[in-house]
């Protein structure tokens, strides 16, 4: 099945690197117009796109500004006439914690970023997309909102946040043909994997049946199918791209 995407417009939010990184480039490969937003780092991956003779713009913009949001929206608008796509893919992570011992300012930070930033960006494209009766919404979530990751439980509640608003928004949207999807990564080489020690990366490896880490480009891959026509009868759903760790 070939991915085509072309004219469209797609937001990726956490562009800057990763896995929003990866989806951006594979967006623009396909033919879309890319709007990169991530408070570090979007205007590189958008300059880097355009050098390859493809369709992109940075926007430093963070996910949890409101007013960047609609102001984010009406230029889009301006400029191209519509949104065709959304990924939320920007998060933050904060490992060693527990539900007596964390913060409350590391509480509300997750929150606000991994859940609250996804919720604004789904606010800001749906009007549209319920007018024109066309969209699509891929939020990332994570294995931890599966399970229960020990140190862990401001992300693993953020995650399950963005689980259940998926599930919800795929069901109440699903009329106006919005489909509205999420993918649940396992342990990525992205970011703070790569920071870890061998020691420590052998830990998550256990619990990963194919006994290694995934790539940014395969969750790319499973974004761009559930922003894509062949996902058409497929809203309210989660994908674990996880290499089989919540099946243990």
């Amino acid at each position: 099945m070939k991915l085509d995407f072309t004219d469209q417009v797609v937001i990726v939010t956490g562009a800057g690197s990763g896995i929003g990184k990866a989806a951006a480039m594979d967006f623009a490969k396909a033919g879309a117009i890319v709007a990169v937003l991530d408070v570090v780092g979007a205007t590189r991956c958008a300059d880097e796109i355009v050098s390859m003779g493809l369709r992109a713009e940075g926007h430093v913009m963070d996910v949890r500004d409101a007013a960047a949001w609609s102001a984010l929206i009406n230029a889009l608008v301006s400029a191209h006439g519509k949104v065709d796509v959304l990924v939320n893919n920007a998060g933050v992570a904060v490992p060693g914690d527990t539900a007596i011992d964390v913060s409350e300012e590391t509480w509300d930070k997750m929150m606000d970023v991994n859940a609250k930033g996804v919720w604004l960006g789904m606010r800001a494209v749906l009007p549209g997309m319920v007018e024109r009766r066309a969209g699509k919404i891929c939020n990332v979530a994570s294995t931890a909102a599966h399970i229960g990751l020990r140190n862990a439980a401001a992300y693993c509640a953020s995650k399950g946040a963005v689980l259940a608003l998926t599930r919800q928004a795929g069901v109440q949207y699903a009329p106006f043909n919005v489909q509205i999807n999420s993918i649940s990564p396992g342990t990525t080489m992205t970011g703070l994997q790569r920071d870890v020690t061998e020691e420590q990366r052998a830990v998550f490896k256990t619990l990963t049946p194919i006994n290694r880490f995934a790539e940014s480009e395969e969750l790319s891959g499973a974004i761009l199918f559930l922003c894509s026509h062949g996902s058409s009868f497929i809203t309210a759903s989660d994908l674990s791209v996880d290499g089989g760790m919540v099946a243990l």
